[in-house]
This record gives structure tokens, C-alpha cells and sequence, in this order.
């Protein structure tokens, strides 16, 4: 019950929901090339670029919150939470030594993008391989090359936005047998309840395959769900409740 699909959320004032604090996904904006995220000590600690599920398990490790670090460049050229231009919520600076000091980063940001920069001039990212796999550059910007997720980030004034790990929705809860049954706690089907999508237990069992896995496992459980209860028309009648659970 504690599974979740994640992503990595940008939190601006402006981003709501039915009146409550929201946030907007921030894996495209680590992916783009001419930005990179570190922890509070200015440090990377992951492949921006990977999928959205796998960069919020990332935060597990540093067991905070991080920031995206960006220039002018990266801004007049891509959105950061929906804003083209300098919002009073990214924290902006002239250097990346006073940009640390205003974000509250660590001073090891000033060698990190040096590092980072020098291999993103090359289109290399020596330390996560960031755009190295086809799966890295499906959000990437194919006119920049030759890496299209790598950018050095060099254009004054410098900006930092936190990012938080979030959470999409569940990935479920209630175990199932192969015709969507939901068992219970000895394995057993309970009569008449099934369960298809986001409210039944993931089979990736923690992990994202690729866009559109979760909604291809609901189909076909959904599908195999029908069809049992096509040829067993007698377990909805078994059922006290004869409900059936549902989820995207």
C-alpha cells in the first residue's frame, strides 16, 4: 500500500490545486539540455534524464530536496514550471558562487558545473552518461547536438528553482491473480471483487519500463477481468457487494 509512481515537482506559489499548495513536473526541465540538479551540498547525484519515476526514487539518496540550476540561456530558451522569463520565485544571481550563498547550496556548485560544463561542451557526461541512451533524448532537444539532454550552463545571471520528489498516484495495493481477481491474505480470490489499473498491485514491481506500461497493464488485466467474468457469470451472484474495483 505504500507503492507510489513518482515525479520529480517544481513547487511555484503559482501552481494550485482545488485551492492547495500543488506542484508541476520537473523531469522535462532536468532533461533539456543547459540545466543540471544538485543536492544541498552543490552536488549532482543523478542522470537528469532519466525516467521521471526512477530521478524520484534519486532523492531517497540525498534524503532531501535538490535544485535545478539553470542560466539566461536555458531560460530564453525553454519554460521552467510554465514561466519564460525571471519569476520572483527562482532564486537568481550574477555569479554561481553567489547563487550558492542565496540557495542556501553548498560551495561545491562553483566546481560542479565547472566539471559539468566541460563535458557538456563535448556532449559527454563522464559521470551519469546523461544522454547517452535513446531513452535519455526522447525529452531532449534534438537541435542541440550532439547530445541533445547536454548544455553547458555559462550565461549570466545564474537561477536555482528547488525541486521535491513527488508523487503522481498510487501503483496500487490489492494483489490480484492473472484474471484480476483480488486474493486475500492466504491467496484465495475473494468473490466478485476485481481489480484493474493504478488501484491493483503493479507487477513492475517498483520500477517504470517505459511511457504507457502502466496503462497497457490495465488493459490487459481489465481484459482478462471481462472475460472471466464472461465465462463465470455465477461470481458476481457469489459476491455479497458484487462491486468491481477500477483504476487508470
Amino acid at each position: 500500500m505504500t507503492a507510489v509512481w513518482g515525479v520529480p515537482v517544481l513547487t511555484p506559489p503559482t501552481a494550485r490545486y482545488d485551492g492547495h499548495p500543488s506542484g508541476r513536473m520537473g523531469n522535462v526541465e532536468m532533461t533539456l539540455p543547459g540545466s543540471l540538479t544538485v543536492d544541498a551540498t552543490g552536488r549532482r547525484f543523478v542522470n537528469e534524464a532519466l525516467n521521471y519515476h526512477d530521478l524520484n526514487r534519486a532523492f531517497g539518496a540525498i534524503g532531501s530536496s535538490a535544485f535545478l540550476v539553470f542560466d539566461r540561456a536555458y531560460l530564453d530558451r525553454y519554460p521552467v514550471a510554465g514561466a519564460t522569463s525571471p519569476q520572483p520565485w527562482m532564486i537568481q544571481a550574477d555569479s554561481l558562487g553567489e547563487l550558492a550563498r542565496a540557495a542556501g547550496i553548498g560551495p561545491a556548485l562553483v566546481a560542479t558545473v565547472e566539471e559539468f560544463n566541460a563535458g557538456a561542451r563535448r556532449g559527454e557526461d563522464p559521470v551519469f552518461g546523461r544522454g547517452r541512451s535513446p531513452q535519455d533524448r526522447h525529452l531532449g532537444d534534438p537541435a542541440i547536438t550532439p547530445n541533445p539532454c547536454l548544455a553547458p550552463v555559462e550565461r549570466p545571471p545564474f537561477f536555482a528553482v528547488p525541486v521535491h520528489a513527488g508523487v503522481l498516484g498510487t501503483a496500487g495495493g490489492l494483489a490480484t491473480d492473472a484474471d484480476g481477481r483480488v486474493v486475500d491474505h492466504d491467496g484465495l480470490p475473494i468473490p466478485g471483487l476485481y481489480a484493474a489499473g493504478n488501484c491493483a498491485a503493479t507487477l513492475f514491481r517498483d520500477t517504470y519500463p517505459g511511457g504507457g506500461a502502466t496503462l497497457g497493464s490495465a488493459v490487459v488485466r481489465a481484459y482478462r477481468a471481462g472475460r472471466h467474468l464472461a465465462r463465470h457469470p455465477g461470481e458476481l451472484a457469489r459476491s455479497v457487494d458484487g462491486q468491481v474495483a477500477s483504476g487508470g
